[in-house]
């Protein structure tokens, strides 16, 4: 018999019209964005592409200052948890004023073996 796991939800959001003037710091939008462990990478002459490992999730934040956008990707195995305030915290301090968001649940079919009563 196959079942169906949710293992995790994936948050996928763009944010466009952000504050250049952030983006444009890219180490000050790094630290809004930047918590526990990370990685970052500058593009010359500006973008850049930041990540964050925490224990039960991860994020990615790509960053096209030129245009005033910005990709990120938020990943948590906390499955119910609410994200939406973290999710709006974010656009506020990247000054975006407009986005628009997709939730995708991350599922694994397994096998399970069924176990005969003797």
């Amino acid at each position: 018999m196959n079942v169906t796991l949710k293992l995790g939800e994936h948050y996928i959001f763009d944010l466009s019209d952000c504050n250049h003037e952030i983006l444009m710091d890219s180490e000050r939008a790094y630290s809004l964005f930047a918590q526990v462990d990370e990685g970052f990478y500058k593009f010359s002459p500006h973008g850049f592409t930041c990540f964050l490992l925490l224990s039960e999730s991860h994020a990615s934040l790509h960053a096209w200052p030129e245009y005033g956008y910005c990709a990120i990707d938020l990943f948590t195995c906390a499955l119910g948890k609410d994200l939406l305030p973290l999710i709006q915290n974010i656009k506020n301090a990247l000054g975006a004023d407009n986005f628009s968001l997709r939730k995708l649940d991350r599922e694994a079919e397994i096998e399970t073996k069924m176990a005969i009563a003797v």
